[in-house]
C-alpha cells in the first residue's frame, strides 16, 4: 500500500508545506502571516507573475491583463504558460523551492493538495470578491477548510453533442433531451451497423472521466469517492452499471475499443465527421466551431439514468499565500474574478465565464450551437470528484478504467480491485 509520506512526498508538497511553516488556506499555523493585506493603490508601482497552462487561451488573457493596465497601469503582469502535461510537475518544482507564481490556475483535482499545505491564501478578505457571484457547486470546490482559496475562473458541464447529418443518413431521429440510456445505445447500434462501411461509429467510446464515465456512474445512483472523501465509489452497484453499459457496447461492436480510441481520441472522431454522437463538456464548441463539420454539429441535454446525473469543473484562480507582492497580486485577483474580465474572456470565446450573467458573451462568441443547456445543467451537476490527492487515485484510473471498459477481465473483479487501491490511497490522506 502507498504511503502518506510517500504520496506527500512524491507531489513534493510535504517537504514545501514545513518549510514554509502553513498559513494561509490550511488547518496549520505559525511561520509565514496568512494575512492578505490591503490591496495595491492604482498609483502602486509593482511586478508580478501569472501562470496558466492553455496556450489558446492565452489571447483571452492578455486581453484581460491588457485591461487591468488601464487600471494600474503601474503593475506589469508576466504570464508564462506551460504544456497542461507539465504543468502540475512545474508548479509542484516551484512550490517545494517556495518559488509559486504570484497568481497562478488550478484545477479541482490538484486543488486540496496545495490548499491543505499551507500554499494556497485565503481570499476571504480579498477586496470584490462575492462568492454569490458564481455557482454554488464550483465555489464548494475551490474552498477548503471553509475559506475560499481560488476563484472560479470558468465552468463546464456535459451534454450530448450530435452530427445531424450522420443520424440522418442511419435513419435517427436528432436527440431531443429525453433520450434513455437505452435510447443512445439503440442510436448508438443503428448508425454503427449502417455505416460501417465508411468506418463511421455511432459513438466514439472512450474512458474519458469527466464526460463519459463520472455522469453514467451518478446517473446510475453510483459514485466516484464518497462526501467525507474516505471510501471509493468504484465497487458500488450504480458505478458498475454504468460500466456494464460500456463495456456492453464496446462487446457488442457497437463502439470502438479503447485500444483503437487509445490512438483514435473521440474527440477526434467526433470532429472528423466519423462518431455521430459524443457525450462531452461546452469546452468542445471552441473546437468544433473550427472543425469539418460545424455546420451539422448541434447539442442536446444529456441522457438520463436513473437518476439525473451530471458533473461541473471549471478552472480556478488562486493565489501563492507565500507571495512577496501581495497587494498587487490582490488587485490583479480581483480584476481576473471580475464581471469585466468575465466578459473579456467569454467574448473572446476562450472558455464559458464562471461569474453569473456573463454567459451571453460566449455564446455570442460561438454562435450556432445550442450552450444555454450546459448553463441549465450546472445548476444541478455535482462538483467534480476530488480528495486531497486526487492525482495519486487518478493514476490508479489511468491504469484500471481501459480494463474494466475495454477489457480483458470480469468488469466486477477489476472495478472492485480499483476501489480496494482506491480505498488505501484514501486511508493514506486522513
Amino acid at each position: 500500500m502507498t504511503s502518506r509520506r510517500t504520496l506527500l512526498g512524491a507531489a513534493g508538497l510535504a517537504a514545501a508545506g514545513g518549510a514554509l511553516a502553513l498559513s494561509g488556506c490550511s488547518s496549520g499555523g505559525g511561520g509565514a502571516s496568512p494575512e492578505l493585506g490591503a490591496m495595491a493603490a492604482r498609483s502602486a508601482k509593482d511586478s508580478i507573475s501569472f501562470q496558466i497552462w492553455d496556450a489558446a487561451q492565452a489571447p483571452a488573457m492578455q486581453q484581460i491583463i491588457d485591461a487591468f493596465h488601464e487600471d494600474y497601469p503601474g503593475i506589469e503582469v508576466t504570464m508564462s504558460i506551460a504544456a497542461y502535461a507539465s504543468y502540475f510537475e512545474r508548479l509542484r518544482i516551484q512550490a517545494t523551492g517556495d518559488d509559486l507564481p504570484d497568481v497562478f490556475w488550478i484545477n479541482g483535482p490538484n486543488f486540496e493538495l496545495y490548499a491543505s499545505h499551507g500554499l494556497l491564501q485565503d481570499l476571504s478578505d480579498l477586496e470584490g470578491f462575492d462568492p454569490k457571484n458564481y455557482p454554488e457547486n464550483l465555489v464548494d470546490l475551490y474552498t477548503y477548510d471553509a475559506k475560499p482559496c481560488a476563484i472560479p475562473k470558468d465552468f463546464d458541464t456535459i451534454g450530448l453533442w450530435y452530427n445531424r447529418e450522420l443520424l440522418h443518413r442511419a435513419g435517427v431521429d436528432a436527440p431531443d433531451g429525453s433520450w434513455s440510456w437505452q435510447q443512445y445505445r439503440d442510436a448508438s447500434e443503428q448508425v454503427t451497423r449502417k455505416l460501417r462501411s465508411d468506418r463511421i461509429w455511432g459513438n466514439p467510446g472512450g474512458i474519458e472521466t469527466q464526460a463519459y464515465i463520472y455522469p453514467l456512474a451518478l446517473q446510475a445512483g453510483g459514485f466516484i469517492v464518497s462526501e467525507d472523501k474516505t471510501t471509493s465509489g468504484y465497487d458500488d452497484p450504480g458505478t458498475l452499471e454504468a460500466f456494464e453499459f460500456l463495456r456492453g457496447m464496446i462487446d457488442d461492436d457497437i463502439a470502438p475499443d479503447v485500444r483503437y480510441t487509445t490512438e483514435n481520441r473521440p474527440q477526434d472522431l467526433f470532429s472528423d465527421g466519423r462518431a455521430a454522437l459524443m457525450t462531452s463538456g461546452n469546452w468542445q464548441a471552441a473546437v468544433l466551431q473550427d472543425s469539418v463539420v460545424k455546420e451539422q454539429i448541434d447539442a442536446a441535454p444529456l441522457l438520463h439514468g436513473t437518476q439525473e446525473g451530471n458533473v461541473i469543473h471549471g478552472i480556478g484562480y488562486a493565489m501563492s499565500a507565500h507571495g512577496t507582492h501581495k497587494p498587487a497580486a490582490s488587485a490583479f485577483l480581483s480584476f481576473l474574478g471580475s464581471e469585466k474580465a468575465a466578459r473579456i474572456q467569454g467574448a473572446a470565446g476562450a472558455a464559458n465565464p464562471a461569474f453569473i450573467g456573463t454567459n451571453d458573451s460566449f455564446f455570442d462568441a460561438l454562435p450556432g450551437f445550442d450552450l444555454e443547456l450546459f448553463v441549465d445543467a450546472a445548476k444541478t451537476a455535482l462538483p467534480y470528484p476530488v480528495s486531497q490527492n486526487t492525482s495519486a487515485w487518478n493514476q490508479l484510473e489511468e491504469l484500471l478504467l481501459p480494463k474494466i471498459v475495454g477489457g480483458p477481465g470480469d468488469v466486477v473483479e477489476t472495478a472492485e480491485d480499483l476501489a480496494d487501491r482506491m480505498d488505501g490511497v484514501l486511508a493514506d490522506e486522513s
